[in-house]
Order: structure tokens, then C-alpha cells, then sequence
């Protein structure tokens, strides 16, 4: 004899689980980013003024970055 409430309990603890991953996807994401972010900074805080960087990522977006120098 099937229980109805095993599986609900099943059909939403395995919602949950998605959503969990789901979440643990986006913050690894957003972590890459603000590391990706500071690293980009640091190195171009230790470039000669008129330095331009270019953070390309894999799906295709890309980041320039130019380190001005100063005008005389």
C-alpha cells in the first residue's frame, strides 16, 4: 500500500536538494567573480600607468581595464 504522504515528502525533499544546488551553483559563481575582480585590480595596480588589461571569460564576455597616467 503507497503512503501519499512519502511521496510528497519525497517530490518536495528532492525539490529542496535542487534548489540547494542550485544556490550553491550561484554563490561559487559569484565568488569567481569577486576573485576574478580583485585580481584584475591588484594587477593592475602594479602596472606602469597607460597599462590596458582585458579579463576575457569563457563565455565570451570580456573587461577592459585601463590604468591612466597622470596629464603634465
Amino acid at each position: 500500500m503507497d503512503n501519499p504522504w512519502l511521496t510528497v515528502a519525497t517530490v518536495v525533499t528532492v525539490g529542496v536538494l535542487r534548489l540547494m544546488g542550485d544556490v550553491v551553483r550561484w554563490l561559487a559563481a559569484r565568488s569567481g567573480e569577486r576573485v576574478r575582480a580583485r585580481m584584475l585590480i591588484e594587477m593592475l595596480d602594479r602596472s606602469e600607468p597607460g597599462t590596458v588589461l582585458t579579463d576575457r571569460r569563457a563565455d565570451g564576455a570580456a573587461v577592459t581595464v585601463h590604468r591612466g597616467g597622470g596629464h603634465e
